[in-house]
């Protein structure tokens, strides 16, 4: 797309420099030269380049875009100038392995990322496919690893709501996946600048963890514990009630769990099981996750998702020294193999998918 048509596209002529954008995004708090604002104003006036590092801090949270008065979709817009990176051979890879380097420990694997142990697992805690990221959560804030953990929490529904769990009873009630994005970013910052946290644990996607590393290189006093989720593509709210409704016609708020296995999506229901295929729900995904090319979380100390591993385990994926060390916590862990062919299919899917996806713009 040549940039005039991008700018028309995205609409970011109605950019007004209120500065909104920069007030949302996480990274422009920490990052001075990463500001949506002065992007967009630069490709305004014709000075924009697209071999900046900067085009590539952006961890399409669309934070900045759903708050823009004048609905500038900035994401959008950042997208369009990555796909002219590629044109000049410059990829996001460059900067991923930097902070890989920064932060990991282990043997390499072209599709999965930085590996020390890879093992299928799950607790006596009751959780989403065997309960380990609540047993890592509560295993680490009892041993004092860490004093609060930003968690995504059920509200409104199923309607998915990041939160601080200052204690082991928030983490409990916050177990199972929701999938939908929430924002776990802006929550961490919160925690740093306004509560004064040093020692935190995270849970979040892969695009979120990519951020939150970002920031840690400018926080490099903050004790942080990385839990990523693999993700493929997560959902709206308000969207996916829709669809779930008109499908299967359950009301996804009286709904005990949902869940998405090889291809399913299935809602758990006083006792029952109603599932459609995912591809059904298509209308309801987010448009970020399309150009997303990361499945496994692969900057994340400890990478954890149920592909790959047997009904009732998750696939857990260490990656560092701090993932090590929090794994070890766990006394019940119980172990198994893993098909790591299965998991590197789906990483190589979504590469695949995100960077056709980034040369259509």
């Amino acid at each position: 797309m040549e940039m005039e048509e991008l700018i028309q596209e995205t609409k970011v002529y109605n950019c007004v420099e209120c500065g909104k954008c920069n007030a949302t995004c996480p990274i422009s708090w920490f990052e001075a030269e990463y500001s949506p604002r002065l992007i967009a104003k630069k490709a305004l006036e014709g000075f924009i380049d697209v071999r900046e590092e900067k085009i590539w801090s952006c961890m399409s949270c669309q934070l900045c875009s759903d708050r823009c008065p004048l609905e500038v979709d900035y994401p959008k817009f950042i997208w369009g100038l990555r796909a002219e990176a590629l044109k000049y051979g410059i990829e996001e890879a460059a900067y991923v392995n930097e902070l890989e380097q920064l932060f990991l420990d282990g043997e390499m694997d072209k599709d999965i990322g930085i590996v020390r142990e890879i093992t299928a697992g799950k607790t006596s805690v009751e959780g989403q496919d065997g309960g380990i990221v609540t047993s890592l959560l509560t295993a680490g804030m009892e041993k004092g690893l860490f004093d609060s953990a930003i968690v995504v929490h059920r509200e409104d529904g199923f309607r998915a709501k990041a939160i601080v769990a200052e204690n082991v009873e928030d983490v409990i009630k916050a177990s199972g996946s929701k999938y939908q994005f929430a924002p776990t970013v802006e929550r961490l910052v919160e925690a740093i600048i306004e509560g004064g946290g040093k020692r935190i644990a995270i849970v979040a996607l892969p695009c979120s963890i990519y951020g939150i590393r970002r920031i840690q290189k400018v926080f490099s006093d903050v004790e942080l514990y990385t839990i990523g989720l693999f993700c493929f593509e997560n959902f709206s709210f308000d969207l996916l009630n829709l669809r779930v409704s008109e499908i299967l016609e359950v009301d996804l708020g009286l709904a005990d769990k949902i869940d998405v296995k090889k291809g399913k999506f299935v809602v758990y229901i006083e006792g029952e099981e109603k599932s459609c295929d995912v591809d059904e729900l298509q209308e309801a995904v987010r448009e970020s996750c399309v150009f997303c090319t990361d499945f496994t979380a692969r900057l994340a100390d400890i990478s954890v998702g149920s592909v790959g591993s047997p009904d009732g385990y998750s696939t857990v994926i260490i990656r560092s020294k701090k993932g090590d060390e929090l794994l070890g916590l766990l006394k019940d862990l119980e172990t198994t193999s893993v098909d790591r062919n299965e998991i590197a299919k789906l990483a190589q899917l979504k590469k695949k998918r995100g960077v056709e996806k980034l040369e259509e713009v």
